[in-house]
This record gives C-alpha cells, structure tokens and sequence, in this order.
C-alpha cells in the first residue's frame, strides 16, 4: 500500500509539476492540477486530443461477429478485467473482432493506434494505449492525441487523475463519467520535448517499483497459504504439537 501511494505521488508530482524543483510556478486554477510550472500551458483536453465515444454494432447481425471477415479489433469491460491492475499501458489482444460490414453499418469507428482509451463505466479510470486500429464499446471515452500531446504523457496524466475521476462519477449502483464531463476534463500541456522526459523518467522510476510491489504481493499469498494451511493441519490433528512444560 504504501508503494502504491508513492507511486501515485510521484506520477501527480512529474505531470503536474515536471522534474525541475526550482523552476517558478504560477496558479493554474484547476483544483487537481494546483500550481504549473510558469512555462508550462494547461488546456480543456478537448482542444489537445479529439474525443471519440466508442459503439456496439448489433449483436443480432452473426456476420458482424462471427465471419471469417472479422479482423478489427473490439475493446470491451471484458478486456479490462483481463488487465485489473491497471499498469499495462498498451492495450492486449481483444477478446473479440468485428467485421468491416459491422463496423460501416453502425456509428463504431476504427480508431488509429496510438488512441488513449479511458473507462468512463464499471472500472472508471482505467486507461490505455491501442497499439493497433481498434474499435471500442460505448464504456470507453477515446482519445486522438493532436500535435500537442503524446499518447505516453496522456496516459500518464490519467494515472494521476484517478482522484479526479472518482469525483466526477455519478449514480449509486451504476457509477458513471458523462460524456459532457469528460468534455470540460483540464490536462496540464508542457511541451512536446519535456513530456517525453517526464515519460522516460517515470517508466524508469515506477517499473523498479512495480517489480517490487508484485514481488511483495506474491509472498503475501504464499504466507496467506502457509498460515491457512497451518491452521487446518493443526485443528485437523495433522501437527504433532508438544505439551507445554509443567
């Protein structure tokens, strides 16, 4: 818990402060986002990257999900469950494929690679990268980064806005991002250059933490084994417990 913790401080702090600690800072208004670096321009990601809502063509068509025709990849909640833990950037392959004829017949769009996809359903907050044309369900708030922001860094700043996120949901029992939300979501923008230091600085930085906490995970399950194991064998009479001493 407290690796998470420091990794969620130190992603906030490199996307929305950089990697310069004496640089001068000024107010950015934005209550996630606090002060910026001076040099630094923040924006609605809207005017950055397009945003596109993703679409299921018709489950009542077999030609639109089960021919040899399809081939376009469709990412679905089925595939974020696959990747819980929500660290792998680029996205796997996908339980399912469309067809063309499905795709033209309906309003999903194959998106270019590089797209950031962000669940605004179910697991809120999860995001990542396409690494190949893909198509998504309507779950998915997707991302085409313009000239001004790098998939990498984008999907940095989703890391450190999964606070944000939280707060932006809506209903009791089925928890939401509208789409009009999303619409009005603020990004820090430093410069192309200096968002591809702050990508290399924190793939080196959290993939050591990353190795540890997984390390940390696996040997809390094995003493969660031994210690129910243990119990078992010795309510079970399997254990040959001495007597105390008189």
């Amino acid at each position: 818990e407290l690796l998470a913790e420091k990794r969620a401080a130190l992603i906030n702090q490199a996307v929305t402060k950089g990697l310069d600690p004496n640089v001068p800072m000024k107010e950015s208004g934005i209550p996630w986002i606090g002060d910026v670096p001076a040099h630094w321009d923040y924006s609605l990601l809207r005017l950055a990257a397009q945003l596109e809502s993703g679409h299921t063509p018709s489950r009542n068509r077999p030609d639109y999900w089960v021919s040899s025709e399809c081939s376009i990849p469709w990412f679905s909640l089925a595939d974020v469950w696959q990747l819980r833990d929500g660290r792998q950037r680029y996205l796997g392959e996908t339980a399912e494929k469309v067809s063309p004829t499905g795709i033209s017949n309906s309003s999903a769009r194959v998106l270019p690679a590089g797209t950031v996809v962000l669940s605004r359903t179910a697991s809120v907050g999860f995001s990542g990268i396409m690494p190949v044309p893909m198509a998504t369900t309507q779950d998915f708030a997707n991302w085409i980064c313009g000239p001004r922001l790098t998939p990498d860094y984008l999907w940095w700043a989703f890391q450190a806005m999964r606070p944000e996120f939280d707060r932006l949901m809506m209903g009791s029992t089925h928890q939401t991002i509208y789409m009009p939300d999303l619409r009005q979501i603020k990004v820090p923008l430093p410069s192309i250059e200096e968002q591809a230091r702050i990508n290399n600085f924190l793939e080196n930085k959290t993939s050591g933490w990353d190795s540890k906490q997984s390390a940390l995970l696996r040997s809390i399950a094995r003493l969660q084994e031994y210690r129910q194991a243990l119990i078992t064998a010795a309510v079970t009479g399997q254990l040959d417990i001495p007597e105390a001493p008189q």
